[in-house]
């Protein structure tokens, strides 16, 4: 079911109501619009104080939190932009597979989300429309994005493909009452999950991820990597990588941490949110899932610098993104250059649900950590084609060697390796 942006204005919550299914765009009704079906770059139209019209939106179902922060960011689009309406149709299901019918059939919305994890292949397989134009022409301020979330969505051509709408990084979550000295280094971390291990009404001192989602950090913080800086060739057998992802299995072998399944928890943040774990590694996203354990205290902390002697932390982002088949591509710029702007990413993120992507954007309050990390973060996901493929391949092996209880790195080296050299003879 569609809603549209001027039913939000006397029932805002009942967007977030729509049934989602990915319905066709609505042309544009107004003029400064592309003509419908138009393809390739996205033109240098789209003047905020001109174009009118419609712009469909669309991405994946929101929570509920998720829904009231969009709603009331769009009802800010609206009051300035009063020409423009956009019309609001989340997509239920596996969001990359519709997205795949729609760019299949050549009917896609006007704006739409773009996940890090898959803008690479869609940028390749022309599925984007290059942003360049508009930015030059509009004048909007790209150098306040944080490097690392922006990067993800450039081209191999060296045009802008999507802008970033909100980021994460991944930090250290404490139990304050447990951790009274925050680890800064990964030597200091050990000696206190050492002193944590056993400890009356822990499971475990530390929640960890068997995969890259989380493994990444520490992969990075030990001096270890996947690619070479050009992105050509893997670094994963290198010894200093090897060692990396041995020390990393360690912590499991060495009953330091455990998956949350071998703790009985869905995810790691529930983990530390009943007291089962003393440390959980995760992103801004557990700030609002902490509210539902009241009982425990905790704070973020900057991940431990390791052996690389630096900081380091995985960022992941989202953008938005103007199709080459999007009919009404002016109207989308628009909608796109406020929502990632400093104002509509203002109204996003004040809800405290999502942390700005840009540095001149006010950060809320309990994300200071998280956007801290933004500066010094390497990618999470999205900086290599077929980056699932790899990930499945590194976590696939590494959860079969701790279930298996043989801890020995070399065939998660191996595993990924391969699966590395395959995507990129591919390329």
């Amino acid at each position: 079911m569609r809603r549209s942006i001027l039913a939000l204005v006397s029932v805002a919550a009942l967007i977030f109501g729509a049934c989602g299914s990915s319905a066709s765009p609505t042309p544009s009704t107004g003029g400064g619009g592309a003509s419908p079906g138009a393809g390739g770059s996205a033109g240098a139209g789209g003047s905020p104080g001109v174009t009118s019209g419609t712009a469909v939106l669309s991405g994946w179902q929101s929570s509920p939190a998720e829904g009231n922060a969009l709603t009331q960011t769009l009802l800010g689009f609206q009051s300035t932009y009063p020409n423009i309406k956009v019309d609001y149709q989340p997509v239920a299901g596996d969001y990359p597979t519709v997205m795949a019918t729609n760019f299949a059939s050549k009917s896609v919305p006007d704006v739409f989300y773009v996940d890090a994890a898959y803008a690479s292949t869609w940028i390749k397989d022309g599925f984007l429309a290059p942003l360049d134009s508009y930015i030059s022409s509009t004048g909007f301020d790209t150098s306040q994005f944080f490097p690392g979330y922006a990067s993800i969505f450039k081209g191999t051509d060296g045009k802008t493909y999507g802008l970033p709408k909100d980021g994460n990084t991944i930090a250290m979550a404490y139990n304050t009452d447990l951790v009274t000295s925050v680890p800064k280094t990964m030597n200091d971390l050990i000696t206190l999950a050492q002193s944590l291990k056993g400890k009356s009404g822990l499971k475990a001192p530390m929640c960890l991820n068997p995969g890259l989602d989380r493994g990444l950090a520490f992969l990075y913080a030990q001096g270890g990597s996947l690619l070479s800086d050009d992105g050509k060739t893997e670094q994963i057998d290198t010894p200093a990588s090897k060692a990396a992802v041995q020390w990393y299995m360690d912590l499991f072998k060495n009953g330091l941490g455990q998956t949350n399944t071998q703790l009985g928890d869905g995810w790691c943040g529930e983990a530390l949110g009943k007291g089962d774990v003393a440390i959980a590694f995760e992103g801004g996203w557990l700030k609002g899932a902490m509210d539902a354990f009241p009982k425990i205290k905790w704070q973020f902390a900057e991940m431990p610098t390791g052996t690389s002697g630096t900081k380091v932390t995985i960022n992941y982002t989202a953008a938005y993104g103007i199709g080459v088949d999007s009919k009404n591509k002016d109207q989308a710029w628009v909608l796109m250059q406020y929502l990632t702007g400093p104002e509509g990413m203002a109204k996003w993120t004040e809800g405290g649900i999502a942390v700005p992507s840009r540095s001149d954007v006010a950060v809320p309050a309990g994300f200071e950590i998280i956007v801290k990390g933004a500066d010094y973060a390497k990618p999470g996901s999205g900086f290599m084609p077929g980056y699932p493929d790899v990930q499945k391949a590194f976590g696939d092996e590494f959860l079969k060697q701790i279930t298996d209880k043989k801890y020995d790195a070399g065939p998660v080296v191996d595993a990924t390796k391969a699966k590395i050299d395959q995507v990129l003879a591919s390329q």
